[in-house]
């Protein structure tokens, strides 16, 4: 009993820390201090960098520092060090840290159209931090997690998350409606001071909610996770008034004429931008799979769905639902392929054979949301002690048929000399003159892999049926020379 006494009696006392709000004047419930929160900021900006990277574009990253700088200064936390990076993903997002760490994807930045646009989305992002709304959204989970101490002490359930966890889920998917909302205001305000047109932000909706849409289909039909942006397009459709009041109010704060957008300095920052996943991840141009780093390519499958992540690159067969997923792993010290495969399965007695471009077997996995099925690992020797692994399944009724598959991508493997990796083309988004008389025969021409047209439809603006001969400088897809 006096050991639940005294955990309420902290539990009170952890309650009674607040804070004076930087954009409200009011004080609020906080647990994490400035410093700490700056510090939070700077220990999470190494692990967004390891993941994503930094885009190699100094002119490019710069452009995004000004802008970024010139609305911070105008914001209610001008003290704070701000930090602006350009990510190097397709990813379509945009963040920010504690502290005032904030990040745009190239992604993202591929789909707006001027420098009052981008404006838009660093002043929203701007606006997350200076109403600490992690800090405000951790110490809520704080509290609660002192609530299941109390319980865990009553009841012997535990019942407390991973902080760094919950933080993680505010980034990838944002804040709550009313803090979204709140970032929407501050964002607009902040817009409103530097000169550009708050009413920015609602241009911009359009184009990616258009690409939400799109995207959430998509993911469906394919049984995955749609990239979306979590910010002040996911919270609110299109004709949101709520989002309309709060954005036009930043225009009654003062008399302004609005500077012009800008948006031919924007296209021209953005002309040979890098488009999909980052060519040190591997490029993917007619299904041939060929890795500069790594130095191999591989073929796959005509038709096939291909993803290249991250961490791995998936292929799906939307017809038969057979998927092979690749990836990168490292070899224990003196490890034989056949062990790695056996060590990956967990079957000692693990039927592994040789062949020319390296090991096979036939094996069992379990995929999401199914029972077990049929399936073919595969690892070949690469570089530095690393091995390429090859996993391939389809149900046990389509499995036959898709087998052929997977042993025909690896004996597709072929390694690649100086020339051969000189001569990988990487896709980039060019912005042209209109020569074509419709968007299916610019797709044509385009190096987008799949479902070319949508894609060319929302950079473009014209989702999903508007018409090509209305627009004159064009955005599209196509491959180096």
């Amino acid at each position: 009993m006096k050991f639940i006494t005294a955990l309420i009696l902290a539990l009170g006392l952890t309650l009674a820390g607040c804070a004076v709000n930087p954009v409200s004047g009011e004080r609020d419930f906080t647990l994490v201090s400035e410093s700490d929160e700056i510090e939070q900021g700077r220990r999470f900006h190494e692990v967004v960098l390891a993941r994503y990277g930094v885009y190699e574009d100094p002119e490019l990253q710069q452009y995004v520092n000004r802008i970024g700088q010139e609305l911070a200064r105008k914001s209610h936390r001008s003290h704070l060090d701000y930090s602006f990076t350009v990510l190097d993903t397709p990813e379509i997002n945009a963040f920010a840290l504690p502290g005032g760490y904030i990040y745009i994807t190239r992604g993202i930045m591929a789909y707006l159209d001027s420098e009052a646009e981008l404006a838009g989305v660093l002043g929203h992002e701007i606006g997350h931090v200076t109403a600490r709304h992690s800090v405000r959204q951790q110490s809520g989970q704080m509290a609660s997690g002192l609530l299941s101490i109390l319980l865990t002490a009553v009841t012997g359930q535990s019942a407390i998350g991973d902080i760094s966890q919950q933080i993680g889920t505010g980034l990838v998917r944002g804040y709550g409606r009313e803090h979204e909302l709140e970032a929407d205001r501050l964002g607009a305000e902040y817009l409103h001071k530097c000169g550009y047109n708050p009413e920015t932000m609602l241009e911009v909706i359009g184009v990616l909610k258009d690409q939400e849409v799109y995207e959430t289909a998509l993911a469906k039909k394919e049984g995955r996770e749609p990239n979306i942006y979590h910010g002040v397009f996911s919270t609110h459709p299109r004709n949101d008034d709520r989002l309309k009041t709060v954005v036009r109010a930043a225009k009654k704060l003062s008399s302004k004429t609005y500077r012009d957008s800008n948006q031919p300095a924007y296209r021209g920052l953005i002309e040979g931008m890098t488009w999909g996943p980052s060519p040190k991840q591997g490029v993917v141009k007619d299904n041939r799979f060929a890795h500069p780093e790594l130095r191999f390519a591989l073929q796959l499958p005509a038709g096939w769905r291909v993803r290249n992540n991250t961490d791995y690159l998936m292929a799906r067969d939307m017809d038969s639902g057979a998927v092979v997923q690749i990836g990168l792993v490292s070899l224990e010290k003196n490890e034989s392929l056949p062990a790695l495969l056996r060590r990956l399965t967990g079957d000692k007695e693990l039927d592994v054979s040789e062949e020319d471009y390296g090991v096979s077997a036939k094996t069992r996995v379990k995929p999401r949301d199914s029972g077990k099925q049929p399936a073919r690992l595969s690892a070949i020797s690469l570089q530095d002690n690393y091995a390429l692994t090859l996993l391939g399944t389809a149900a046990s009724s389509k499995f036959s048929a898709s087998d052929r598959k997977f042993v025909e991508i690896n004996q597709s493997f072929v390694r690649l000399n100086q020339a051969q990796v000189d001569a990988i083309e990487a896709p980039r988004l060019h912005i042209v003159s209109r020569d074509s008389h419709s968007f299916d025969s610019l797709a044509r021409q385009s190096a987008i892999e799949y479902d070319a047209e949508s894609i060319l439809r929302l950079l473009n603006r014209a989702f999903p049926s508007g018409d090509i001969r209305n627009i004159d400088k064009l955005k599209t897809v196509s491959f180096d020379d």
